[in-house]
């Protein structure tokens, strides 16, 4: 089981549309791939499920706030209980749904006092209920301003894909919550973090000087692949990008910058 967590310092930058788009790149290989949508906004759970299926997991108690609950309880938890079948682009994929029922489940993990390491208990849930059974784990959660769902997915990420774009204050929000976590985080951030460059237009003067900007504000890992701003790539589930050859390209690419990165052979099933 590789875990990889996808960040942000802040909202809008397609931080769950490049979660969506990498696991179907690992489907595509035939890699077993669970979501874990770390958001109580159920930003990706929407996106996968569309609204009325997520509302009636929530309303079932099928949700990672849900299951988490029950695991700091003390009881025995499968994540088979909470999955829920998705498709992406045609390609099935296993997802267990955000929900309000997360807020409580965190406020309890990071505030009872009862939780010594608060930051490792995701991890530690995922490992006890069963995610071994999947190649790829890909959590996806709040941007940096709820910093416990941030560090939470720090401590339990064997990987972080840290999204951002190249304009206004993006890139030095970004270079702020490194600074940021630097300050908590035991082991350094940038050794198991990388930056990619999302929703850059090519049209203007940043598009065109993205890498610069990012380069001068951010002097920490990036991937050389740059994402553009397209139409196709917020076609999701559907995954319209596959109709798109320029954007399979990036995909293409940036998908082997990351399975690089990850340096591990996954078992194809």
């Amino acid at each position: 089981m590789q875990v990889l967590a996808f960040l942000s310092a802040s909202g809008g930058v397609g931080k769950t549309t490049m979660a969506l788009h990498i696991a179907h790149k690992f489907l595509e290989e035939g890699r077993r791939v669970l979501l874990v949508d770390l958001d109580p906004s159920v930003g990706l759970s929407s996106a996968l499920l569309g609204e009325s299926e997520t509302a009636e997991m929530e309303d079932k108690g099928r949700t990672i706030g849900d299951a988490l609950l029950r695991y700091v309880k003390g009881d025995r938890v499968d994540l088979s209980d909470y999955l829920v079948e998705a498709r992406l682009g045609g390609l099935r994929v296993d997802a267990i749904p955000g929900g309000d029922s997360l807020s409580d489940a965190m406020g309890r993990i990071w505030y009872s006092g009862d939780r010594p390491s608060p930051e490792l208990t995701l991890r530690r849930f995922l490992e006890a209920a069963g995610a071994s059974r999947w190649d790829v784990v890909i959590v996806d959660t709040l941007p940096f301003y709820e910093r416990r769902y941030t560090l939470t997915a720090v401590y339990t990420a064997d990987k972080i894909v840290v999204v951002t774009h190249p304009y206004g204050p993006e890139p030095l929000r970004v270079k702020r919550m490194y600074g940021k976590l630097a300050e908590v985080v035991s082991a350094g951030v940038d050794l198991k973090a990388k930056v990619l460059i999302n929703k850059v237009d090519v049209r203007t003067k940043e598009g065109k000087e993205a890498y610069k900007i990012v380069e001068r504000s951010l002097n920490i890992p990036r991937f050389q692949t740059i994402v553009t701003s397209r139409v196709s790539y917020t076609r999701v589930p559907e995954m319209e990008y596959l109709k798109d050859k320029d954007a399979r390209r990036e995909m293409e690419s940036l998908f082997k910058e990351i399975k690089d990165w990850l340096s591990v052979e996954l078992a194809v099933y």
